[in-house]
């Protein structure tokens, strides 16, 4: 690190609610340069408080400001401890950019709530706190959501290349890098959250391990076939989704009572497959490449999946155009967090359909 880092902090919790990814990065050059990742995993307890929040719609007010309490300083632990094993001072990190936990998605109804209280964050950190990306661009007329596809087009444009950036988070969205034409990008529909609330209610586990789980099954294609009837999946871009609209009491509304388990969870694995290369085909059908980032790259079985169903474009992860597939929208929301901090907007209306370029987030001072 040298006197002219441009220090910032990307912090993630996703629709899983398995932890907390944290990135130290220096964008003192051209590129993002990786200072330090680390993950630190929620416990048992506050998983299940988290997902118990985000599928149920009559908790206080009371409770989901303590949960938010609570989350935030699980994030300023993170903080903290990256710091500390650097042993830098809080002062040369120039700003915390963090997306916070989603419990409740409905930009049609004009909101989107992410768990995460700023100054709480800025006080326990010492450290500049930028936080609330989604208000802006939803009061602007957009979904507030996928937010990561500036930053894709930023990192992983090419001048000839025609890439689509694909993230697999609790629900999926791609990124549409055609060098003719404007950085456009969507959700596409459930990513690793159908798959991880299954097993969990099922063996009590937090995750098909590489999918092995759903592999040993066989697709019941009847199911199949009603599970992409779905609305969501037939409307156009600009969208975004959450477990309002892709979640297990769905799934449930239209499963054979005797269906087997690993059958289900083949069949919900290749649902999340088939609406990924749908969704690319039919809105990005001239890729020369296709790369993989977030959770679901770890599932092996889904990227086999995935490398399968398309066909002759190339597929693999973000790691060989220079990010882990850990840690994209880490990244991501560090460089969010930086064109805040700068007040540069950014313009979303091919992604998110607000109607032009607009600065995200809202800055709480240390």
């Amino acid at each position: 690190m040298t006197s002219s880092e441009e220090l910032f902090i990307g912090i993630m919790s996703g629709t899983s609610a398995d932890g907390v990814d944290c990135g130290l990065i220096d964008f003192s050059e051209d590129l993002p340069v990786k200072i330090m990742t680390r993950y630190f995993p929620f416990s048992q307890k506050l998983q299940n408080e988290i997902l118990t929040f985000s599928n149920n719609h009559n908790i206080s007010i009371d409770d989901i400001y303590l949960l938010e309490n609570t989350l935030t300083k699980s994030y300023a632990k993170a903080v903290i401890s990256v710091i500390k094993e650097l042993n830098i001072s809080p002062t040369r990190i120039r700003a915390i950019g963090c997306h916070g936990q989603t419990i409740r998605h409905n930009p049609d109804k004009g909101y989107s709530i992410q768990l995460v209280n700023g100054s709480l964050l800025a006080e326990l950190t010492n450290i500049k706190a930028i936080v609330d990306f989604r208000s802006r661009d939803i009061a602007a007329g957009g979904q507030g959501a996928p937010l990561t596809p500036a930053f894709h087009g930023a990192i992983f444009g090419h001048e000839n290349i025609h890439r689509v950036i694909v993230n697999i988070g609790g629900m999926a969205n791609l990124t549409n890098l055609n060098p003719r034409e404007p950085v456009t990008g969507f959700d596409t529909g459930p990513g690793n959250y159908l798959l991880d609330s299954y097993v969990k209610v099922m063996t009590g586990d937090s995750f098909d391990d590489k999918g092995k789980w759903a592999k040993s099954g066989t697709v019941n294609n009847a199911l199949l076939k009603k599970l992409k009837q779905h609305d969501f999946l037939q409307q156009l871009p600009p969208k975004s989704c959450s477990n309002e609209q892709f979640n297990l009491a769905w799934v449930k509304s239209l499963a054979p009572k005797l269906i087997k388990p690993i059958d289900m969870q083949a069949t919900l694995l290749e649902f999340t497959a088939q609406s990924i290369i749908n969704a690319q085909k039919r809105y990005c059908p001239t890729a020369d490449e296709i790369y993989v980032c977030g959770g679901g790259a770890k599932n092996d079985f889904l990227m086999e999946r995935l490398i399968d169903l398309s066909g002759s474009v190339l597929l693999k992860k973000t790691n060989v155009v220079g990010i882990d597939p850990d840690w994209v929208e880490a990244f991501a929301f560090a460089w969010l967090a930086k064109k805040t901090l700068f007040e540069e907007p950014i313009d979303y209306s091919n992604v998110t359909g607000s109607k032009g370029p607009r600065i995200l987030g809202c800055i709480y001072p240390c």
